[in-house]
């Protein structure tokens, strides 16, 4: 006897540039990768019986990406995965749920050697901005976003000592060393109003701000102080997930050559690295 205990379905992949166009070429670009997932009690009929009555077809929901892009305006990639559950819950009443899914390339303008950033022209970052939007009936949004692939190092201010060490330590204390790590992050809001992008650009300003200007004891602390302070400067934020590798620079070995390394030249070893994730939420006082 088989059970089918859940089920979902949709489009992954959907490619998508939208360029909002101001007044005098000033342009405002979305360029952003979208999987639309729906859930609903129904769709069980065609899995166990072949009854496509109720298939919304993944064709149908690729285009609903583009329409609806193009059809409202929206500030951020939050607010356009807010309109988008709400259109497939509005337009078919048998879905009970919607995923979508985001990942953002982020454009930045390009600015001339006159000093002035184009309205038109633009240079891609590295990192992506990540959004999920859960939509359910009858209830609000879930929105979580998110970055990926933020690369940051620097060459001293960190150290990392007095840890447990046994028979099976070998790596050597130090009080300055190179910390390198790609910041992945995800969180989560209490509150629909909010101004998307200016959390984004904040979370970054948190991350540089503890990095750059905090001596790093380890990368936990490190990790712990980001999102403590992004929590306290944005309240709409209840709860935040990093994940930080630690991405390893050791002095390169010059003994076999008789040379004294002077903590001017490192080997990056790729693997293995560390991992250090961590969750951290907004704490209430009660009364």
């Amino acid at each position: 006897m088989a059970t089918l205990i859940d089920n979902r379905y949709g489009k992954a992949r959907v490619r998508v540039l939208r360029v909002f166009k101001g007044p005098n070429d000033y342009h405002k670009v979305f360029d952003f990768d979208c999987r639309v997932l729906l859930r609903g009690a129904e769709f069980q009929e065609t899995y166990l019986t072949g009854d496509n009555s109720k298939v919304v077809a993944t064709d149908t929901m690729k285009n609903t990406v583009y329409v609806i892009a193009q059809k409202e305006e929206f500030k951020s990639l939050e607010e356009y995965g807010i309109l988008l559950g709400k259109h497939f819950l509005a337009t078919y009443s048998w879905v009970n749920g919607v995923e979508v899914v985001m990942r953002e390339n982020q454009w930045r303008r390009i600015k001339t050697s006159n000093g002035k950033e184009q309205g038109h022209s633009f240079q891609r970052d590295r990192e992506i901005h990540s959004v999920t939007v859960t939509s359910t009936r009858d209830k609000s949004p879930i929105v979580v976003s998110g970055i990926d692939d933020l690369l940051i190092m620097k060459t001293t201010q960190s150290g990392f000592e007095g840890f447990h060490r046994d028979k099976y330590t070998s790596l050597k204390e130090t009080k300055d060393r190179v910390f390198a790590t790609v910041v992945t992050a995800n969180w989560t809001y209490n509150t629909l109003s909010v101004d998307y992008p200016k959390v984004f650009e904040q979370f970054k300003l948190s991350v540089f701000d503890i990095f750059a200007q905090t001596y790093s004891r380890s990368v936990q602390e490190t990790l712990y102080l980001i999102a403590k302070d992004i929590i306290s400067k944005v309240p709409q934020v209840e709860q935040i997930h990093l994940s930080l590798p630690n991405k390893h620079a050791f002095g390169f070995d010059f003994s076999r050559l008789n040379i004294e390394n002077n903590q001017t030249v490192f080997q990056p070893v790729e693997e293995p690295s560390g991992l250090i994730e961590g969750t951290i939420k907004r704490s209430h006082s009660r009364l």
